[in-house]
C-alpha cells in the first residue's frame, strides 16, 4: 500500500523523561513525527497509568504520533501461556493495551505467540497451540470492537516460526482485525542460504530452542504475504537476532523491499533497531563504536525509500 507510513523506534526508556522533548526535537528537525509505542511503555503503563498520562501530554506538547504498538511480551503475556490462573488477567491486560493503543492512533497491535514455555520449560507444541488459539478467540473480537488489528509476529523458535504463525492466523482470516507482523531480521535468521552452515548457528539454537535440530524456513514472506499488515525492519548476519541497521548485515534489501511494498494489506512499517543498549545489541559485531545515532537511522531508512 502506498499510504503505509514508517514509524521510528528509539530506546526511550534508557533516558530520563526530561530528555524526551530534546530527542523528539532531533527527529522533528528531520521531518519525522511518527514513533513506535515501545513495549516497555505499555507493559509498565498497565501497572502505572501515570506513564500513559505522561505520554499523552508528551505527544500533544511535541505534536508527534506514538503508534505502531508492540504488545507486552514474555512468559506472562504470550498467546500460548498455559497457566490457567494467569490467562484471564493476561487477556484482560491485552485488551486494555489495545484500547490504549487505539486511543493513541495505532492501527496494529503486534503480539508474540510465545517461546518461553516451549524452549525453557519444554512444554510440547501440541499442548501450547490450543492456548494460543483460545487467546486469539478472545482477542480478535475485542480488536474488532476497538478498531485495531492484532498482528502476530514471526520469530526464530518453533512456536513462532512463520509456518506456525500462519497456521494460527488462517482460522481467523475472515476477520479484517487479524494479520501478521513480518519481522525481517527473524525471517533472515531462519532462512536457508547457500552460504549458511548449520554448525555456525549459536549452540543454544540447536540445544535449547530447537531440541531436535533447527528447521530453517525458506520463503517466509511469500508464505505470509497476504496476511502481513506491519513489519519490523532490521538486519543481522543470518546467524543471530542482532537488530542491526539495514545494510550492516547480510539481508538483500533491494530484493526484500519491493516484496514488502507488494503486501496487499500492509498498513505501516516499523524500524526495530537496537541503538546501543538492550540484549540484542549488534554493537560488538556490526554497529559502530558507541552505537547507532538518530542521524544514521534516518539516513539509512531514507536509503530504503522511506
Amino acid at each position: 500500500m502506498t499510504d503505509a507510513l514508517l514509524s521510528y523506534n528509539f530506546p526511550w526508556t534508557a533516558y530520563p523523561q526530561s530528555l524526551y522533548p530534546r530527542i523528539a526535537r532531533e527527529y522533528l528537525d528531520y521531518g519525522i513525527d511518527r514513533f513506535v509505542f515501545v513495549e516497555s511503555w505499555i507493559t509498565e503503563g498497565l501497572k502505572h497509568p501515570e506513564i500513559i498520562d505522561f505520554l499523552r501530554d508528551f505527544k500533544k506538547k511535541m505534536g508527534i504520533h506514538i503508534v505502531s504498538i508492540h504488545a507486552p511480551a514474555g512468559r506472562e503475556f504470550d498467546l500460548n501461556i498455559p497457566e490457567k490462573e494467569r490467562r484471564p488477567a493476561m487477556i484482560k491486560d491485552h485488551i486494555k493495551a489495545m484500547e490504549i493503543a487505539a486511543e493513541f492512533g495505532s492501527k496494529t497491535y503486534t503480539i508474540h505467540v510465545g517461546a518461553w514455555h516451549h524452549c525453557i520449560k519444554h512444554v510440547d507444541m501440541n499442548l501450547l497451540r490450543p492456548f494460543a488459539i483460545e487467546t486469539l478467540e478472545q482477542l480478535v473480537p475485542a480488536a474488532e470492537k476497538i478498531g485495531i488489528v492484532v498482528a502476530v509476529e514471526n520469530s526464530f523458535e518453533p512456536p513462532n516460526s512463520m509456518k506456525e504463525v500462519v497456521g494460527l492466523v488462517e482460522p481467523f482470516a475472515s476477520s479484517p482485525n487479524i494479520g501478521i507482523c513480518y519481522d525481517t531480521g527473524h525471517a533472515h535468521f531462519m532462512a536457508p542460504y547457500p552460504w549458511k552452515k548449520m554448525e555456525d548457528y549459536p549452540k543454544s539454537q540447536h540445544d535449547m530452542w530447537w531440541e531436535h535440530g533447527i528447521i530453517e524456513e525458506a520463503n517466509a514472506l511469500e508464505l505470509a504475504q497476504k496476511y502481513v499488515v506491519t513489519t519490523h525492519i532490521h538486519d543481522n548476519t543470518g546467524y543471530a537476532d542482532l537488530h542491526s541497521m539495514p545494510f550492516d548485515g547480510t539481508l538483500d534489501w533491494y530484493t526484500l523491499m519491493p516484496k514488502l511494498r507488494a503486501c496487499p494489506r500492509m498498513m505501516e512499517y516499523q524500524t526495530e533497531i537496537e541503538f546501543s543498549d538492550g540484549v540484542n545489541w549488534a554493537g560488538q559485531l556490526l554497529a559502530p563504536v558507541g552505537g547507532y545515532s538518530i542521524k544514521r537511522q534516518v539516513e539509512t531508512f531514507r536509503k530504503l525509500g522511506f
